[in-house]
C-alpha cells in the first residue's frame, strides 16, 4: 500500500475518493436492515401516528413554528418520508443511513480542519487525509451506532448531529485567515451557523452544547499569548468562582426540584434525578467508554446499576476515572488537542448524562455525536505510538499504522453487520436483549410483543405474565394481555386486564374503545355508549369507533340522528373502509326522505 494515496499534500481529486469510500462501506455495512420492520418506539410513534395519515398537515412552517420545541423539525422529516412513501419502513431506513454517511463526510471534513488548525500542537506528519479518513470511517461502522442508524427513532441523533457537525464545520471556516479578508464569507457564515444551531435544536436539544464546544474550540487553537489567552489567565479566579456559583445554584435547583428541564415526569418510571446524576459518571466510563473501546454484547435496554450514595464505590470510581484522564492528557506535549476531544465527549453527551433526568440511565445511541471525540484521540495515537518505534525498516511507519487501522475498521464492520443481523425483526432483538437483561421487565414485555406479532400467542402470554410478576404497574403489559385474553375468548380475564390498564393510565383512549367492543358484543348497550363516547372525547379521530357508535345507536338504542352523524363522521375519517358502501347508502336513503324509521331488531 502505498502511503502517498493519503498523503496531505494529495489532490481534491483523493480526498473525493475518500469520501465515494465512506459512501460505499456505509452501504455495504448497513445495506443489510434497509427492509427490517418498524420496532420498539417506532411503532407508536411512526406506525401507528395518526398524524402521519396526513403528512400534509405538519409538512408546513406553522407547524414547525408551533411544535418547535418538541423536535418539531424531526416530525416533519418522519412526515417527508410518510408523504413521499406513506409507512413502508424501507424509506425511513434510507432517510437515516443517508444522514449517517453525510454525517461521516462531515467528521472527514472537519477532523482535516482540526489537524489544520492543530499544526502547530500536532505532528501528522503528512497523513492529515489518513488520520481523517480513519476517523470517519470508525465513527461511520462502529457497532455501537447501529442503534441511532437502524432504530428509525432514533433519527433524532443522526438529524441533529448533522446541523452541529455542519455548523461547526463552517466554524473552522471562520477561523481560516482568507475567509477574515472576504467580508461576504465573514459575515455569512456566521448568520449560517446560527441558522442550522436554531433548526437542530428543533431535531434534539443537544445543540445546546453547541457554543460551548466552539468557546473551548476557539481556545485550543489560539496561541498561547494570544490576547483571549492572556485575559482569561489574568481573571481566572473571578470566572472560576462565577461558574463555580453558578454550577452550585444550577445542582441546587436541580435537585431540590424534579421537574425542573424536563417538566412532570412520572416518578414510577425514572430513578430520581439525585440518582440519575449520582450514576452517570459509571455510566459514562464504564459503561460507554468501554462499549466504545470493545464493542461486544451491545444492549438495546441494558442493565445498570442505580446510584443511590455519593460516596458509593460507582460514582467515586466514576469521577477518579474521569479526572485522571484529563490528567493524563493534560501531560502530553499536545494536551490542548488532547483535552478539546476529550472534552467533546463529556460535553456531547453531558445533557444525557447529567441535568437532564430520562427513564434509562444508558443508551448506546446517546454515544452517536459524542464519539468522534474518543475516535479522533485513538487514531491520532495509533500514528503517534508506530512513529515512536524505533529501527523498524521492514515497512514505511505512516504505511504501517494504515495497516493496524484497515484491521481494525475491518473488524468493527464485521462486528456491525452482525449487531444489524440482530434489529432484523422484533422477536431477534428482544430475545437478545432478553438474554442480556434477564432481571428487567421491558425486555419480558417486549419479547412478549414480538411473539404475538408472530402470531405465537401462547408464549405471549406466557411473556406477558412472567412480566407481571416482576412489576404490574405497567399500562401497555395489561392493555396487551387483554387483547390476546380477547382472542382466546378469556373475556372476564380480558375486562380485567383493561380495566387496570384504565386505572393506570386513563387518557389511553384504546382502553375505552376496547371495553366498548366488549360491551357492545355482551349486549350491554350503554356501557358501551359510555366507553365509546369517552373514547371519542380524548381522541376524535378513530374511525371504527365512530362507526360502532352508529351501529349502536341504530340498532340498539334507536337514534336515528345521531346514528347517522355517527355513521357521516366514521366515513369521513375512513372513506376507504370495508363497509364504506352500505354506509353510504344509509346516508343516501335519509337524505332522499326514504329512511323514516329504524329496523325493529339488531343486524
Amino acid at each position: 500500500m502505498n502511503s502517498k494515496v493519503f498523503d496531505n499534500s494529495s489532490t481534491w481529486l483523493s480526498r473525493i475518493y475518500c469520501c465515494f469510500a465512506l459512501v460505499i462501506i456505509g452501504v455495504l455495512i448497513y445495506g443489510n436492515h434497509l427492509h427490517n420492520t418498524f420496532q420498539f418506539d417506532s411503532v407508536p410513534y411512526i406506525q401507528n401516528n395518526l398524524n402521519l395519515k396526513n403528512p400534509e398537515s405538519i409538512l408546513n412552517l406553522e407547524f414547525w413554528v408551533s411544535d418547535f420545541f418538541s423536535r418539531g423539525l424531526l416530525s416533519i422529516s418522519m412526515a417527508f418520508n410518510a408523504y413521499l412513501d406513506g409507512l413502508r419502513p424501507f424509506g425511513y431506513h434510507v432517510f437515516n443511513l443517508s444522514l449517517h454517511i453525510l454525517n461521516a463526510i462531515l467528521i472527514f471534513c472537519v477532523s482535516q480542519k482540526a489537524l489544520i488548525n492543530f499544526k502547530n500542537q500536532v505532528r501528522a506528519d503528512g497523513n492529515n487525509v489518513a488520520i481523517s479518513f480513519f476517523v470517519a470511517v470508525i465513527f461511520l461502522v462502529h457497532p455501537i451506532q447501529t442503534e441511532s442508524v437502524v432504530y428509525i427513532i432514533s433519527r433524532s441523533e443522526i438529524f441533529a448531529s448533522t446541523f452541529y457537525l455542519l455548523g461547526f464545520l463552517l466554524f473552522q471556516v471562520c477561523l481560516d485567515s482568507n475567509t477574515k479578508r472576504q467580508p461576504l464569507k465573514r459575515y455569512v457564515l456566521p448568520i449560517a451557523i446560527v441558522f442550522l444551531v436554531v433548526a437542530g435544536f428543533s431535531v434534539k436539544q443537544t445543540l445546546a452544547t453547541f457554543p460551548l464546544i466552539i468557546f473551548l474550540y476557539y481556545i485550543a487553537v489560539c496561541p498561547l499569548d494570544a490576547p483571549i489567552i492572556k485575559n482569561l489567565l489574568k481573571w481566572k479566579w473571578l470566572i472560576i468562582a462565577s461558574v463555580s456559583i453558578f454550577l452550585g445554584l444550577l445542582f441546587y435547583k436541580l435537585l431540590s426540584d424534579e421537574t425542573f428541564l424536563i417538566g412532570p415526569s412520572n416518578p414510577d418510571e425514572m430513578v430520581g434525578r439525585a440518582s440519575y446524576i449520582l450514576s452517570q459518571p459509571a455510566v459514562v466510563v464504564f459503561y460507554y467508554l468501554k462499549k466504545i473501546l470493545f464493542p461486544v454484547n451491545l444492549n438495546i435496554d441494558p442493565d445498570i446499576e442505580v446510584v443511590t450514595q455519593l460516596f458509593s464505590v460507582s460514582f467515586i470510581a466514576g469521577i477518579a476515572s474521569i479526572a485522571l484522564m484529563f490528567y493524563i492528557f493534560w501531560k502530553q506535549e499536545a494536551w490542548r488537542f488532547y483535552l478539546f476531544f476529550l472534552a467533546w465527549y463529556f460535553i456531547v453527551l453531558s445533557p444525557s448524562s447529567s441535568i437532564i433526568t430520562l427513564h434509562d440511565l444508558a443508551a448506546e445511541h446517546r454515544v452517536y455525536l459524542a464519539l468522534p471525540g474518543v475516535v479522533f484521540v485513538l487514531v491520532l495515537g495509533v500514528f503517534q505510538c508506530v512513529k515512536s518505534i524505533s529501527d523498524f525498516k521492514i515497512i514505511d511507519k505512516s504505511v504501517l499504522g494504515i495497516l493496524i487501522l484497515c484491521e481494525f475498521t475491518l473488524l468493527l464492520g464485521i462486528l456491525s453487520i452482525e449487531r444489524n443481523q440482530i434489529w432484523k425483526t422484533e422477536l431477534s432483538l428482544w430475545q437478545d436483549t432478553y438474554e442480556k437483561s434477564p432481571d428487567k421487565v421491558r425486555p419480558l414485555i417486549n419479547l412478549a410483543r414480538a411473539h404475538s406479532i408472530e402470531g405465537n400467542n401462547k408464549d405471549a402470554v406466557r411473556f406477558y405474565e412472567e412480566s407481571l410478576a416482576k412489576g404490574d404497574g405497567i399500562f401497555v403489559t395489561h392493555y396487551n394481555l387483554g387483547e390476546l385474553y380477547l382472542k382466546d375468548d378469556r373475556v372476564e380475564d380480558a375486562i380485567v386486564r383493561f380495566q387496570t390498564a384504565l386505572q393506570l393510565d386513563p387518557k389511553i383512549p384504546e382502553t375505552y374503545a376496547k371495553l366498548g367492543e366488549i360491551y357492545l358484543a355482551q349486549k350491554k348497550w350503554k356501557l358501551a355508549d359510555a366507553y365509546f363516547k369517552k373514547c371519542i372525547e380524548i381522541e376524535s379521530r378513530f374511525p371504527h369507533v365512530f362507526k360502532n357508535l352508529g351501529i349502536l345507536h341504530f340498532y340498539h338504542l334507536k337514534n336515528l340522528k345521531e346514528s347517522l352523524l355517527y355513521f357521516s363522521r366514521s366515513l369521513a375519517l375512513d372513506p376507504n373502509q370495508k363497509e364504506a358502501g352500505e354506509i353510504r347508502k344509509l346516508l343516501d336513503l335519509y337524505q332522499g326522505g326514504k329512511l323514516n324509521s329504524l329496523p325493529k331488531e339488531a343486524s
